[in-house]
């Protein structure tokens, strides 16, 4: 590693020492043209010649000048207070507002407003994944209709990130034993400073004093965007000017690979250090990881020898115990079900099947704007949430890659048909079953028939088809909206939908229906109606004997 790589944390000084004295305030006095960021703007328009020319100004001007939030009006001002959890961290508090002061990323305190229609937001203390570790959020939301974000445009907070579906398709482009690299920009928002224009919407109170950011704060919703526009101009400087082999980004976090062997993502890594040495960037050291087979990326644990994901143990441990916890509620709290939904949509970073399966939890949330509201869990949402709790009961927290390419159910020989009136067979290569209608299934519509045998051949073969991805072929547009969507109003539907998740989910299968009108199934046909010599002359490799279906499998 070139020894420049060590200074990547420089550049970081204070741009004002100097000190005033004024009536309304206890700390420095802070000039407005001395902006708090240790970015070079010279050096970062020097690097980005080439580069789309809007952006290359906005990132320009904005490091030079300050980012506008984007508000397009003036939220009500309201009594400063902030929520419960400062209370019971308040060294958090303080310790955040003394590195502010520090590093003049936060102007203050003050004994009253110091700025013309100052707007106080509330300060929260959140936990991070590491514990013991907390951050502040500075609740740009508060209140609900009459907040900085309620009037920041949706446009100026939308944001498309890379996830590990893109580190998964690197592995498996660059393939077995790929070199893995990662670095962390430091402090992220907070070298990313705010035009003082908008300094007045980023008030906050502490111990009856007042101040403000100076910097983006965790908490705008436009805070994103505006880092994601460096971030994102930094992998096209990697691409284009260093000829980086293999690049990924989440905000601040980077991700380097190259093929097994070679030397490209040790270079990859070295010169992004470099890159930002020059502009000034600061660079988490302690977080940066020399190319590796094996590395935890976006809080994953990806593997290129074993070509797999892994869950943290400890994720898996806490999803099971929220869920135990909410399977014996029949009411929980919005914050509650949004922290639930995270943790299965963080587990469905890895548990690839299991993601159009949270649909269902995730409409319970759907126009409710209060944390605090109560959402009744109605018998079939708690039926889902036992599904995920079968599923980690047995999970191990790791995960094969699924293939690139899907395989359809015509190229497994996969096939399934139900006659209505007389039973229903399945197909997988030379095995088969054929069996009449269960008890009471007269009374059951075609859907349920025409989803039943392909449940139990999932559930029958589910270890042949491991680690595949199905797209099966069937001519019902009705089974195709319902394995598709993963959901059914339709009770008895969503029983054999929960049965197909949970197989899927267990074998690692995503299983996905396509319509294809007037699809023949012509052994598959045959053996639904006990045509065993039909069948046997359209398909003479079939199986002597059928497969024994366990008569527990027969049960809706």
């Amino acid at each position: 590693m070139h020894t420049f790589a060590k200074n990547a944390l420089g550049g970081i000084q204070n741009q004002d020492a100097s000190r005033k004295t004024n009536k309304n305030r206890e700390g420095p006095i802070i000039r407005i043209n001395s902006l708090p960021t240790p970015i070079s703007p010279l050096h970062l328009k020097n690097e980005l010649v080439g580069y789309d020319k809007v952006k290359s100004e906005f990132l320009v001007k904005g490091i030079s000048n300050g980012f506008h939030l984007g508000c397009v009006g003036s939220p009500g001002i309201h009594k400063p207070h902030n929520h419960k959890s400062t209370s019971d961290h308040p060294e958090i508090v303080e310790e955040y507002i003394k590195k502010g002061l520090d590093t003049q990323r936060i102007a203050g305190p003050f004994l009253s407003p110091p700025l013309p229609n100052f707007k106080t937001s509330p300060l929260g203390v959140v936990p991070k994944s590491d514990p013991g570790k907390f951050r502040i959020i500075h609740d740009l939301s508060y209140p609900h209709g009459n907040s900085v974000n309620s009037l920041i445009p949706q446009e100026a907070s939308e944001v498309k990130y890379d996830s590990i579906d893109n580190i998964v398709a690197l592995v498996q482009k660059f393939g077995y034993g790929a070199l893995m690299a990662k670095s962390d920009i430091q402090d992220a928002f907070r070298i990313m400073p705010v035009h003082p224009s908008d300094y007045h919407l980023l008030g906050f109170s502490w111990n009856d004093h007042f101040y403000y950011e100076r910097c983006l704060p965790m908490g705008a919703s436009s805070s994103c965007q505006i880092f994601e526009c460096l971030s994102n101009a930094l992998q096209w400087v990697m691409y284009t000017k260093y000829k980086a082999s293999g690049l990924s980004h989440i905000l601040d976090d980077f991700f380097f690979i190259s093929h097994a062997g070679s030397a490209k993502c040790k270079q990859d890594l070295t010169n992004f250090l470099y890159l930002c040495s020059k502009t000034n960037i600061p660079i988490n050291m302690s977080k940066t990881i020399l190319p590796t087979t094996k590395i935890t990326i976006y809080g994953i644990e990806v593997d290129s020898v074993a070509m797999e994901c892994r869950l943290p143990v400890e994720k898996v441990v806490k999803t099971t115990h929220r869920l135990q916890e909410f399977s014996r509620k029949k009411k929980v709290q919005l914050r509650d079900l949004q922290s639930l939904i995270g943790l299965l949509n963080f587990a469905c970073s890895v548990v690839v099947p299991g993601r159009a399966f949270l649909r269902r939890l995730i409409d319970l949330v759907i126009g409710v704007q209060s944390p605090f509201h109560w959402i009744r869990l109605t018998k079939e949402s708690r039926a889902d949430i036992n599904i995920w709790l079968l599923f980690l009961s047995q999970f191990n927290g790791k995960s094969v890659f699924l293939p690139a390419k899907w395989d359809s159910s015509d190229c497994l020989h996969l096939y399934t048909d139900a006659s209505g009136a007389i039973g229903y067979a399945a197909v997988l290569g030379t095995s088969w079953f054929a069996q009449t209608w269960p008890h009471g299934f007269d009374e059951h519509h075609i859907a349920i028939k025409e989803l039943f045998p392909i449940v139990l051949a999932l559930e029958l073969w589910g270890l042949r088809l491991k680690d595949k991805k199905i797209l099966f072929f069937t001519d019902n547009i009705s089974v195709v909206h319902v394995i598709n969507k993963q959901s059914s109003k339709d009770k008895v539907l969503m029983a054999l939908i929960r049965r197909l998740v949970l197989v899927c989910l267990c074998n690692n299968i995503l299983f996905k229906a396509k319509h294809i009108p007037g699809k023949q199934n012509t052994v598959a046909d045959s053996l639904s109606r006990f045509n065993f010599q039909a069948a046997k002359r359209e398909a003479p490799n079939l199986d002597e004997n059928p497969c024994i279906v366990p008569g527990n499998l027969l049960q809706i």
